[in-house]
């Protein structure tokens, strides 16, 4: 069945919540029905992360509410967010929780959901395009190793030692690759406690920040050299850092 793309494809009732992926950023990765539901909903709660570029869809009406959190620096709560959500679609609001790159990766989605749930918010959820997905283009085609194995980690969770001491240990045993978010900071960690454990200092690794964007920025360098690659090439976050 085609799709006619003049035709609206979703059904974004009042008083009913959106939880929605921007994709990485570019324009053109940005699924069909995200697209409607930002043409659609009249209060849109956004990322950091999401491109501001498409917040130009929304009707001039619509509400926009800022609910980034950036480093060292947070613009709200989580507890402002669930409260924005609820309260506006209690007011019979079409309310889009929009986010960057797919809900379902390290975000706050599932406490999100539930809270909706706990208050009797109907709610939906559309998948979005994860940087990663960009990403892995530049150094292989599939997320898999030839052990068929993948690993998807945060960054900023290793700085909790009791998890990373268990965590590096099952990361490096299963031999996958390993695909890093949110790990420009703690990066330097990272590699130390994965050569620790026997990993090859030469193995590859592949940077990618702002992925998708005008000004994304490929580096290949290796895991001994990754945290001075990243000084090097003044890299910032949100950047991709995938292990070969």
């Amino acid at each position: 069945m085609m799709i006619n793309f003049k035709q609206p494809i979703i059904d974004f009732q009042k008083g009913t919540v959106i939880l929605a992926g921007a994709g990485p950023g570019s324009q053109d990765l940005l699924t069909i029905k995200v697209n409607q539901a930002i043409e659609f909903a009249d209060v849109i709660i956004y990322d950091a992360l999401v491109n501001s570029k498409l917040l130009k869809i929304a009707k001039g009406s619509a509400r926009l509410i800022f609910g980034g959190k950036l480093k060292n620096k947070k613009a709200c709560s989580q507890k402002e967010i669930n409260d924005w959500m609820v309260s506006n679609a209690v007011k019979n609001k079409r309310v889009l929780r929009l986010k960057g790159g797919d809900i379902s990766f390290f975000s706050r989605g599932s406490q999100e959901i539930n809270v909706l749930k706990k208050n009797n918010i109907p709610f939906r959820v559309f998948s979005g395009i994860t940087s990663s997905q960009h990403a892995i283009k530049y150094s292989v085609l599939t997320f898999f190793n030839r052990n068929n194995v993948c690993n998807f980690i945060t960054g900023h969770r290793q700085t909790n030692d009791q998890f990373a001491s268990d965590a590096f240990e099952k990361i490096y045993s299963n031999k996958g690759r390993i695909i890093i978010y949110m790990g420009v900071g703690q990066i330097n960690k990272i590699s130390h406690e994965l050569i620790k454990l026997g990993m090859k200092k030469n193995t590859k690794v592949y940077i990618v920040s702002n992925a998708s964007l005008q000004n994304e920025k490929i580096i290949s360098t290796s895991l001994s050299r990754v945290q001075d690659s990243i000084i090097h090439n003044k890299i910032l976050p949100p950047s991709i850092i995938i292990i070969n």
